[in-house]
């Protein structure tokens, strides 16, 4: 059985708890759309954009106490993505860097709640 590569509409609307901004079309699957979803934990403000078809990913981060961005990450070899944590008070994706990569493959996990953090890992893809 093949994995699949993205979270189907369903636990996307469960993971950020709210409706992407306009242009969503439920008739159309979720990986053929250019989403963006808003949401903030008790710190940052968050807006991430994708095109998954395009395997493009966009996160930014937005300090809420002074309205700075902390943070932009625009990735564009985005092969899967996976929701690792997706609980009250728990938010946890995870990354998969490895279109177009023949030695490594990169992970991204990004933390949103409790507090955000992000990590990135190269690994060895063994081939």
């Amino acid at each position: 059985m093949r994995r699949k590569r993205f979270p189907n509409e369903a636990e996307w609307l469960s993971f950020f708890e709210t409706e992407p901004d306009e242009g969503f079309e439920r008739d159309m699957p979720i990986e053929y759309q250019d989403l963006t979803f808003r949401f903030e934990n008790q710190e940052e403000r968050f807006v991430i954009t994708m095109s998954l078809e395009m395997k493009e990913f966009y996160l930014k981060i937005v300090r809420k106490v002074d309205a700075k961005a902390s943070g932009i990450y625009d990735f564009k070899t985005v092969g899967r993505v996976d929701i690792k944590k997706d609980r009250q008070g728990e938010k946890e994706l995870l990354l998969i860097l490895d279109d177009d990569r023949h030695r490594f493959i990169t992970s991204i996990e990004i933390t949103f709640l409790p507090s955000f953090c992000l990590m990135v890992k190269e690994h060895f893809s063994g081939e």
